[in-house]
């Protein structure tokens, strides 16, 4: 079984690789809006959770879909940058003598002023992104394995978009501790309409691996997840920030070893008060150093959260930080219609 699991690892990190050597000639990715928490509870577990145990799991892992969340709705609002406003529902259903999991994500970019080359004003157009996704998971001793398929779409004025993406996850259960580790390849497809002719969009692939344990008698859960892990540097550097020593000597901003292998990795805590009340913390280093100031600090790649469990329905907030100047509050709520609807 471990032999396995190893080669399906190596399988789907040659995989990445090769799509990211591929992509290295092209120039712009497009929906990245996939890449934003759809649930708060994932916001503030620093925006990556792919072994979430609710129903938002399946936008996170597809592996995730479960028969014990059947019946349950999330529905998920984030007032974000400026006037974006995203939205998203997912729920579990079974059909065909398995369970599935489907769900919607939607951003609003909100409205924008058309103008002629003088800046003269001549009207209003808008910009929405949107997902609409379907998938299922399938029980193999203690581990699952899931897929779901998604249908993209992007539209900016006049110009539009669409894609074919498809996430494949997998996670392995302890069955005597509360410990598991999960695999995922995220928005692996390819573009079916580009915005124009000229246009060579890319797809926002990601491959992601998760840890998630909860010591013996200790009131906590941690987790530590990686992503971009078919590609080592993933760190941006502005070239019209030029940091300079007090001779005027240039300084290098190129990232060391340790910082690149740290902007892989999100760190989040689960603080258990009681089984209806949870606090939640989470770090993003990536987030961390490209959103924080020159000088200074700030609560950039930092979250944290709060989720209340009734036995109808569960409460969700977090708030995250990106910049000294901005940051996203988020709001969920999970309802258990089994036990609403009786």
């Amino acid at each position: 079984m471990l032999r396995r699991i190893t080669e399906i690892i190596l399988s789907v990190l040659l995989i990445g690789i090769g799509i990211d050597v591929f992509a290295q000639s092209n120039d712009t990715q497009a929906y990245s809006f996939l890449k934003i928490p759809t649930a708060p509870t994932v916001a503030a577990l620093g925006g990556l959770q792919n072994n979430l145990k609710d129903v938002n799991g399946f936008f996170q892992n597809p592996a995730l879909v479960d028969s014990a969340q059947k019946g349950k709705i999330s529905l998920n609002f984030m007032p974000y940058f400026q006037q974006a406003k995203l939205f998203s529902a997912t729920s579990n259903f079974a059909a065909l003598g398995r369970s599935w999991g489907i769900g919607v994500q939607y951003l609003d970019y909100g409205d924008f002023a058309t103008t002629d080359p003088l800046g003269n004003q001549q009207g209003q157009f808008k910009a929405n992104d949107f997902a609409l996704s379907l998938g299922t998971a399938q029980q193999q001793g203690n581990i699952r394995f899931g897929a779901s398929l998604k249908l993209v779409g992007s539209t900016i004025e006049q110009y539009n978009s669409t894609a074919l993406l498809a996430d494949f996850g997998g996670i392995f259960i302890h069955p005597n501790q509360e410990l598991s580790y999960s695999l995922v390849v995220k928005n692996f497809g390819f573009v079916l309409k580009d915005y124009s002719p000229t246009s060579n969009s890319q797809v926002p692939l990601d491959v992601q691996m998760g840890l998630h344990f909860k010591p013996i008698n200790m009131p906590a859960k941690f987790s530590l997840m990686a992503h971009h892990l078919y590609k080592y540097d993933i760190a941006y550097t502005n070239p019209n920030v030029v940091v300079t020593d007090l001779n005027g000597n240039v300084i290098s901003q190129k990232a060391g070893v340790v910082d690149q292998l740290a902007r892989h990795l999100v760190f989040g805590v689960e603080l258990l008060f009681s089984k209806n009340l949870q606090a939640l913390i989470g770090y993003n280093h990536l987030r961390n150093r490209e959103l924080s100031l020159t000088k200074g600090s700030n609560f950039g790649g930092f979250s944290v959260g709060l989720r209340f469990k009734t036995k109808y329905l569960e409460l969700s907030y977090s708030y995250s930080g990106y910049h000294a100047s901005a940051s996203a509050n988020s709001f969920g709520l999970i309802l258990d219609l089994k036990k609403i609807v009786k």
